[in-house]
């Protein structure tokens, strides 16, 4: 037998013995997964091989390569925990996640960012980082792969073709987020509370408008069902904390919905930031009715939009700040002085909420002025009325503040009509103090 039927026939003997002595893993109730990166991005330019499980060696491929932009979203494909979301040498910034469940770990490597740490759980659809080419990488693309064991926390043998192992779906809104874009020919018309009607089992919710989508959560008889969004066939809905599509064939409406709009998990500038420094906008909207519109951002003091203002058509139950408002608003190009920042949100039935509104300023936040602090000792009372008569007298000299603090009128001139002004507010004050 010449060496290469020698190599064959030993790589065949390897191939059978690991065929015996690994079972693959199969997910028992479900194998629906995310598509992990954005859904334009599908060009694999670089297949699985199974022979990485006979010799777990670099030479052979233990992963799929998928060509996407760099900083485009990375998804968790199932829900699960994060092992681990650091450097590992040639696999760049690697994220590893373990799903219990499964018996598996997924792992995406050359990220160009983690936006995720170990210990934490993640749901499918989660953005977890950004698709990069750190590490041994000839190009931007995301090397998405699937184990069943971490050696010293690497990936290591059982490998599995990521294309064999889940069926996909690439709307990662469809599945972590059903209300995040609503299909065409989905309006409020049918909105309300409802429950079922000729359900003897259960009713499905799925990710997504069709019987092709994955089951999420049941409907049981009798359980109170609100529907947001409908084409008459299909319908968004909220029932035993899950949200997403059943069909409007099983159910029955019992009242209309009241409205309300709600944000979580938001962040907004307070207090004094440094000049030039960026700010994360983030914070998730959710909505009993459509969103139709989300404007707002940096407004000057008075109540006026700075250019750091944006504002975005929606139809959606929920939005999410971070998906356009973060890439709008740039704090770093404000100059030095306080400013208000604000998001107003509008739903389908022309309701009108606002949802965050905060003072913060750049740099150092002028030192406030208190009506009437005539010597600026951060109160008022008597001893404002004697500064003031000895200023109008000319035995008191003032500064700015002071000045600013007694034009109690506005007038922009320090007189007798300040002078009594004063005096009025001191009288409220101790009177006040007697009852």
């Amino acid at each position: 037998m010449n060496r290469f039927l020698k190599k064959t026939a030993a790589f065949f003997s390897a191939a059978a013995l690991l065929a015996i002595s690994h079972t693959i893993p199969v997910c028992a109730y479900a194998t629906d997964a995310l598509w992990p990166t954005e859904s334009q991005y599908h060009n694999i330019t670089t297949n699985f091989e199974p022979a990485r499980n006979i010799s777990d060696s670099s030479q052979y491929h233990n992963a799929i390569d998928i060509e996407a932009n760099g900083g485009s979203n990375i998804y968790a494909v199932y829900p699960g925990t994060v092992v681990s979301a650091d450097w590992k040498d040639a696999y760049g910034y690697i994220i590893i996640i373990r799903h219990a469940d499964l018996g598996i770990y997924t792992f995406y490597a050359h990220c160009s960012q983690v936006k995720v740490s170990a210990g934490q759980s993640v749901a499918q659809g989660d953005v977890i980082g950004l698709v990069g080419a750190t590490g041994y990488a000839t190009g931007n693309h995301l090397h998405y792969g699937i184990c069943d064991n971490l050696q010293s926390g690497w990936p290591t043998c059982t490998y599995y073709d990521p294309l064999t192992y889940f069926t996909y779906t690439d709307d990662p809104s469809g599945i972590s987020d059903p209300g995040s874009k609503f299909p065409a020919g989905f309006t409020d018309a049918l909105a309300g509370v409802y429950t079922t009607k000729g359900i003897e089992t259960y009713l499905n919710i799925r990710s997504g408008n069709g019987t092709n989508y994955a089951v999420i959560g049941k409907i049981n008889p009798g359980d109170t069902v609100t529907v947001t969004m409908s084409d008459g066939k299909w319908a968004y809905v909220t029932a035993n904390g899950v949200t997403g599509y059943c069909s409007m064939d099983y159910l029955q409406k019992k009242s209309e919905i009241e409205a309300k709009m709600t944000i979580t998990g938001q962040t907004y500038p307070e207090g004094a930031l440094n000049p030039g420094a960026a700010f994360s906008l983030k914070g998730k909207i959710t909505s009993a009715y459509p969103i139709t519109k989300v404007y707002g951002g940096v407004y000057n003091s008075d109540g006026k939009p700075t250019a750091q203002y944006t504002e975005v058509a929606v139809n959606a139950a929920t939005y999410d700040l971070n998906t356009y408002f973060d890439k709008q608003i740039k704090f770093g190009s404000l100059a030095n002085g306080v400013y208000i920042y604000k998001v107003t949100a509008e739903d389908s039935k022309g309701n009108t909420y606002e949802l965050v509104c905060s003072e913060f300023s750049i740099g150092a936040p002028p030192e406030k002025v208190i009506a009437g602090d005539a010597n600026a000792d951060g109160k008022v009372n008597i001893a404002d009325v004697i500064t003031l008569q000895k200023f109008m007298t000319g035995d008191q000299s003032y500064s700015s503040k002071q000045y600013e603090a007694s034009d109690l009128d506005g007038d922009g001139i320090v007189n007798a009509f300040d002078l009594t002004l004063i005096r009025m507010d001191v009288l409220s004050t101790l009177e006040s103090g007697k009852k």
